[in-house]
């Protein structure tokens, strides 16, 4: 037999009424007539969360993740469907949200501990000062806090209570790098102490290295539930494609850039569009862009090639190198950026393009991300970014023999 879900829910569904005007929400009451639109937050969502299992919620803005978290928290109601949390749940959502701003941060503290009827204030107050390092802040009005100092606080008082369910809704992404290991270290002790953990993010690195499972909304309506990278994969694989679409679009319809991005293709040696290279092929990104009428911008390029977690494996520009781009009998501007040995190792990559003036200009006029993902296979063992020429030595030199017993 199965062990009961911590969290459960079947067919969920959240709908807001929306009004043109304020005044119809009392006309409405008033006429008994139906003055107000629909619109679905949330609609048929089954989810089934197991005791200790941590969960990333993922998607794109507006496609549901906040409500559910408003669900889950019990700070929303259901509009269709049932949900059921079993145990306590600590809640980390909007920064600043259930603070009172006229409040310091030690009185906010004492009132979060009274909500959940805590009996020891006192050492929850010790632990929250401690763990948020805010020091003589905790005694400051909280409207007097930074955006980190909020996330300090809240998430102190979160953890302090050892809920049996914690939610977090992207309130890492503006902490400093000391807070958020700390952060990270705390929400892994969870973890091995069995708690259960709801994170949402736009951070995949961290959905990743935090998270069991994943799931991924789209339009209010679950679009994948499964194990955490292979979900993650599949919405970053998603969202490439909707990006390069949308410059697409973007190219076509034109735009008020001075030198605009019309086309950008990866091709190998043979100049075919291909979207598949091994480690040592030969890879050219070609790029065509237009000038707007009347402006001397002498055209140029940036081109990064990057990992599909964001990590840059490298950028040039045809001001660096002192390169013009050829112009075209329409009046455009073309080049090719040509590898002759790729270096990249086995993973999926895609291209940035900027373009800038290539008379040493600063400005970026128009920029493009996430173009033309393509995969790299690696038929060798190595492992890491790229392949780096080397060689082995055997025997030992001169030099550092002569530095082993300088030592």
């Amino acid at each position: 037999m199965e062990p009961t879900p911590i969290i459960a829910a079947e067919h969920l569904g959240k709908a807001f009424r929306m009004y043109t005007r304020p005044l119809d929400r009392a006309r409405e009451w008033l006429l008994r007539r139906r003055l107000h639109e629909e619109f679905w937050a949330l609609r048929d969502v089954d989810l089934a969360v197991s005791t200790g299992e941590a969960l990333g919620v993922i998607g794109e803005n507006g496609a549901g993740k906040s409500t559910l978290l408003a669900l889950l928290t019990g700070t929303a109601t259901p509009s269709t469907g049932r949900l059921a949390v079993r145990g306590q749940v600590a809640a980390i959502l909007e920064l600043g949200a259930g603070f009172h701003p006229e409040f310091t941060g030690r009185h906010n503290a004492r009132m979060y501990a009274a909500l959940f009827a805590l009996p020891d204030v006192d050492e929850l107050l010790e632990q929250v000062v401690a763990f948020s390092e805010l020091g003589h802040f905790i005694d400051q009005p909280v409207r007097t806090y930074s955006s980190g100092m909020y996330l300090r606080l809240a998430f102190a008082l979160a953890v302090s209570i050892d809920p049996e369910v914690l939610v977090i809704d992207e309130a890492l992404a503006v902490g400093d790098q000391h807070f958020q290991t700390k952060c990270v270290d705390r929400i892994a002790g969870f973890r091995t102490r069995g708690r259960t953990i709801v994170f949402c993010s736009h951070n995949m690195y961290q959905v990743k290295k935090l998270c069991d499972r994943a799931l991924w909304l789209r339009g209010g309506r679950v679009a994948a539930l499964g194990a955490v990278d292979e979900v993650v994969d599949a919405y970053l694989e998603y969202m490439r494609a909707r990006d390069d679409s949308e410059a697409v679009r973007a190219a076509v319809t034109g735009g008020t850039a001075l030198l605009r991005i019309v086309r950008v293709l990866v091709e190998d040696r043979d100049g075919r569009e291909v979207e598949t290279f091994t480690t040592g092929d030969s890879l050219t990104v070609r790029v065509w862009v237009e000038r707007a009428l009347g402006t001397d911008v002498t055209p140029g390029v940036g081109i990064a090639l990057v990992r599909n977690d964001g990590l840059v494996c490298y950028c040039v520009s045809t001001e660096m190198d002192g390169v013009e781009m050829d112009p075209l009998p329409d009046g455009g501007f073309t080049i090719g950026l040509h590898v002759p040995a790729l270096p990249l190792l086995g993973g999926g990559y895609y291209v940035n393009v900027a373009t800038t003036d290539n008379r040493g200009g600063l400005i970026a006029y128009d920029t493009r991300e996430r173009l033309s993902p393509f995969r790299v296979r690696n038929p060798s063992h190595e492992y890491g970014v790229m392949r780096i020429a080397h060689r082995w030595l055997r025997g030992t030199s001169a030099t550092a023999h002569a530095s082993c017993h300088a030592g």
